[in-house]
């Protein structure tokens, strides 16, 4: 099915006029949409995990319980994934338990076992394991996509610019 997206004369992305090519920036934001976006995404999650750093109590953490089952991942295949809930005392000093929120094959904790955790001290909620893991695996990953992207975006650009060239060479060839 094709859609008609009707169109006027100042709104386009490719045109030769009066012999010279020309790319708007509507092909120009197309071209580098998937790598900004990473990159904005990266920024903000960054931030996320700066200020959890920032505003976060720290505190240890008692595995009380730790769910399992089975599951996988495209670099480990079939394995068995983890959750574990901490008990902690609370800004009030009241005792709770929370866990993560996430899973990994890493987590596969001892009851009773105690670790850093960090919590929001204004809400009861999940709480964050003090590891690279939680806070910043996530950034980085997005923060690779990005960069992976900038690759066909940057092979576009290129081509881009040798197609208008093309047009300018053939303008002055003609003369």
């Amino acid at each position: 099915m094709l859609v008609y997206i009707p169109m006027n004369a100042n709104q386009w992305l490719l045109r030769t006029r009066d012999g010279k090519r020309e790319a708007s920036w509507r092909m120009w934001f197309l071209i580098f949409l998937l790598p900004i976006g990473f990159l904005c995404a990266t920024v903000w999650l960054v931030f996320q995990s700066l200020y959890l750093d920032a505003t976060a109590v720290r505190t240890a953490g008692e595995v009380v319980r730790v769910y399992e089952w089975e599951d996988w991942t495209p670099w480990d295949g079939d394995t068995t994934a983890y959750s574990p809930v901490f008990r902690y005392q609370f800004s009030d000093g009241s005792m709770t338990e929370a866990s993560t929120g996430l899973s990994s094959p890493n987590w596969n904790f001892p009851v009773g076992s105690s670790h850093e955790i960090l919590f929001d001290p204004d809400r009861k909620g999940d709480v964050k394991l003090n590891n690279f893991e939680t806070l910043w695996a996530v950034p980085l990953i997005i923060a690779l996509i990005g960069l992976a992207a900038l690759v066909p975006s940057g092979i576009a650009s290129l081509l881009l610019l040798c197609w208008l060239k093309g047009g300018r060479k053939a303008r002055t060839a003609n003369k």
